[in-house]
């Protein structure tokens, strides 16, 4: 159902079912809008903290099932069966091969061993913990006797109460992405392109494109009389950069010492996220037909408006970041890192192109409770709880395109 458009018919069907649940008869059978408000009545009489309960239990289906405002990062959000409640994953790393045996340095007289062992190169990592966040709806008491008076105010009554909370519900969810998505960046950036600089966390596209043609072009050139080859050479450096991605290799990742993790990430399995209007200036650079006919269609490719703030789109500050180390006995540790008032702020982001698994988002345990009719205000309150688990894991690729 809806929340958007909530017809007669969708009304009486919920309505019917707030009818069984609160009588605990069976369904009742289509109405006409006449004896609509009949039923209603007879609803109400059940007591309204009964009928409410009843009705936000029904609108809470609603409310996390649809989502009218398309959030951004929609590809990171994941479900239970991918991220629980502890995720354990387990990495092979690449050992060496063994000499050979079958034509080279058989000796007679001596027999050649095939029971030796291999027990291999095995990463164990895992995910723990949860954030929890509550809102809370008051409804007063002629709102909801108003809004059993018809259908169409039933609908109304519905629709925008379930509407109002999705829409917030979804861009809570769009904004706590947001901080994971700055995490990612200001530790590839402050972090590991600075301790780990021969392993691409970041690509340098103006400093790369000044290398390669010889010129000496500015921020204000690319984004002016300069833009049309520039952007051009930036879609093609894209192009390089996810088929680099496909190939295993120790490139755009944390490495864990002492265990050779090689990764690789198919077309299907990549996440292509470009600020908005460097998308823009490059997608109207280069022949549309070429450039979504690439591997960019196989890929979750989307623009981004902003990524911190709406009116500085391309930057982001971060007052702290979590990063991954490859700790004591080749483990590898998590610890938080307070960056110094001068190396708080990164700009000119162009985009980050990262493994799936790299980062994910998942929404549990979302609980709608509502408390009794307030005797005094005649009103009540729906609470409405849930638990956000986030994953990031730097030993899967990820790298950050900055026009610098």
């Amino acid at each position: 159902m809806s929340v958007n458009a909530m017809t007669i018919e969708d009304v009486g069907t919920l309505l019917d079912s707030i009818h069984a649940q609160v009588t605990g008869t069976a369904p009742l059978g289509a109405v006409a809008p006449g004896d609509f408000i009949s039923v209603a009545n007879s609803t109400l009489q059940m007591g309204t903290d009964v009928v409410y309960n009843a009705v936000m239990n029904t609108i809470t289906k609603t409310i996390f099932s649809t989502r009218p405002y398309s959030r951004q990062f929609g590809g990171l959000i994941v479900d239970n069966a991918k991220w629980g409640g502890i995720t354990r994953k387990i990495q092979f790393g690449d050992t060496d091969t063994f000499a050979d045996k079958a034509f080279h340095n058989i000796v007679d007289g001596q027999s050649v061993d095939h029971y030796i062992v291999n027990k291999g190169d095995v990463l164990e990592t895992r995910y723990y913990g949860s954030n929890v966040y509550q809102d809370v709806m008051t409804v007063l008491r002629d709102q909801l006797l108003n809004a059993f008076s018809g259908p169409e105010q039933l609908g109304s009554f519905i629709s925008a109460k379930a509407n109002e909370v999705n829409n917030k519900w979804v861009q809570w969810t769009e904004d706590l992405i947001r901080s994971q998505m700055i995490n990612t960046i200001a530790a590839k950036v402050g972090y590991y392109d600075v301790t780990f600089p021969n392993q691409q966390h970041v690509i340098h596209l103006l400093t790369e494109y000044n290398s390669v043609t010889g010129n000496s072009y500015t921020v204000t050139d690319v984004m002016g009389a300069q833009a049309k080859p520039f952007w051009e050479w930036v879609r093609a450096r894209i192009r390089t950069l996810q088929r680099d991605f496909t190939t295993r290799s120790s490139m755009h990742y944390l490495p864990v010492f002492g265990h050779r993790i090689i990764r690789h990430t198919p077309y299907a399995n990549q996440k292509v996220y470009l600020t908005a209007p460097y998308m823009d200036l490059m997608e109207t650079s280069t022949l549309s037909e070429a450039f979504h006919n690439d591997m960019l269609k196989y890929a979750d490719y989307e623009g981004v408006a902003y990524w911190q703030h709406v009116s500085d789109y391309d930057a982001i500050k971060a007052g702290s970041i979590v990063i991954a180390s490859s700790g004591p006995q080749t483990a590898v540790e998590y610890q938080t890192i307070n960056l110094t008032e001068d190396h708080q702020g990164f700009d000119h982001i162009v985009g980050v192109i990262f493994d799936e698994d790299m980062m994910m988002v998942n929404i549990k345990d979302t609980i709608v409770q509502n408390t009794p009719m307030n005797a005094r205000g005649l009103y009540f309150n729906t609470w409405m709880t849930a638990h956000a688990q986030y994953c990031t894991d730097f030993t899967e690729k990820c790298c950050v395109l900055l026009l610098d």
